[in-house]
């Protein structure tokens, strides 16, 4: 155990830097970042008790290192990193260094002198979470839309193509339209963007191929998205869709702008807005995105 916890201490670095530029230890779906960290026992402990006490603080001290840049590594919006914001903002520094201090241990082991740790901290959440230190706090909304842009000729955004491009196809049996619709029934929506490449983001917008913006963080109660988050990702529609309730609107994407926003195209934006209007589902936040 202790020889396997010196290579992994000497290889921590390069997995690190690896991680954060892939998916910066931010898990959207356990709403939580988390780092390992890892600890040695040492030499001159006098007992057991001390050795292994050592160890931990060590190994809790590596796992707040490593927590500290996995979350300067997570996506706030589709320009914005949290290390951006903390460069640029002296109270959202103090902010974060704050709560890497409160990070929670969620599993530890040890073993031949060698201490394990798992620190975790919540990305939502009213109080102690990483997004009430970098999410704005507003005290005014902007409307929903209520008038659309028409279907432009050529789509006035640029979507940024996964980096294994896969072909923009909707699932068997669906199309790009929303068809069968309820009105007035909808408890959530859930766009689906399988196959675009989209990457999870604290603060997302859905967008239509015309450019414009019909869901976004100015249209909420920042308090709502603070305590719970704009919108829940999932890897499948067999995955945690609970968010957009018993009766989802499902919407399939026609692209992704800049890796993290969803794009819908004009047709499907109004139904959304209309259905807003009468169960208001987006202002509940009750949207979830299939990756």
């Amino acid at each position: 155990m202790k020889q396997k916890i010196l290579g992994l201490l000497t290889a921590g670095f390069l997995l690190l830097m690896c991680s954060v530029a892939l998916a910066a230890g931010a898990n959207f779906e356990l709403n939580r970042v988390e780092a390992d960290g890892y600890g040695l026992a040492p030499d001159y402990a006098t007992s057991e008790a001390q050795a292994r006490l050592m160890a931990r603080r060590a190994a809790i001290s590596d796992a707040q290192r490593n927590l500290a840049e996995q979350i300067s590594g997570v996506q706030v919006d589709s320009e914005t990193t949290v290390h951006n914001l903390q460069t640029t903002d002296d109270s959202i520094r103090t902010h974060v260094s704050a709560l890497l201090k409160g990070a929670k241990v969620v599993s530890e082991s040890y073993e031949d002198g060698a201490y394990h740790v798992v620190m975790a901290l919540p990305l939502y959440g009213a109080t102690n979470s990483l997004a009430s230190a970098v999410l704005p706090k507003t005290t005014r909304r902007e409307s929903f839309p209520t008038t659309i842009m028409p279907e432009p000729e050529k789509p006035q955004y640029r979507p940024t193509q996964p980096e294994t491009p896969t072909p923009v196809l909707p699932p068997a049996g669906r199309t790009t339209t929303i068809t069968n619709r309820q009105k007035g029934t909808y408890t959530g929506i859930i766009v689906d963007c399988t196959g675009l490449g989209l990457r999870s983001a604290m603060s997302p917008v859905i967008k239509t191929t015309a450019g414009e913006p019909i869901y976004g963080y100015k249209n909420l109660d920042s308090k709502k998205v603070i305590h719970s988050g704009m919108a829940g990702y999932a890897n499948s529609f067999s995955g945690n869709i609970s968010r957009a309730g018993s009766n989802p609107l499902i919407v399939r994407a026609v692209g992704v702008d800049h890796y993290f926003n969803p794009v819908v195209n004009v047709a499907d934006a109004k139904i959304i807005l209309e259905e807003n209007g009468y169960t208001h589902f987006l202002d509940d936040c009750a949207v979830v995105f299939i990756k």
